[in-house]
């Protein structure tokens, strides 16, 4: 670290969000928060689905503005 910037090499890049194509279900969203936490995807939906149970709008509010600002890949 120089003069407190962070330079990074090709092996050490910094970690993005992105919405899966392949293996998704809707608009890869939960896959590529899985991805971006390293859990399982299997996991990471069915919290959705309980968030969406239980907080409607405000989770599909986050679903939504994730999906239009993931890159996706």
């Amino acid at each position: 670290m120089i003069a407190g910037r962070r330079y990074y090499s090709t092996t050490d890049s910094p970690r993005r969000f992105r919405c899966r194509q392949g293996g998704v279900i809707i608009m890869g969203v939960c896959a590529g928060v899985a991805d971006f936490f390293s859990l399982d995807r299997t996991v990471v939906r069915l919290v959705a689905l309980l968030l969406v149970w239980f907080f409607t709008a405000p989770t599909l509010l986050l679903y939504l503005l994730l999906a239009c600002l993931g890159d996706n890949r």
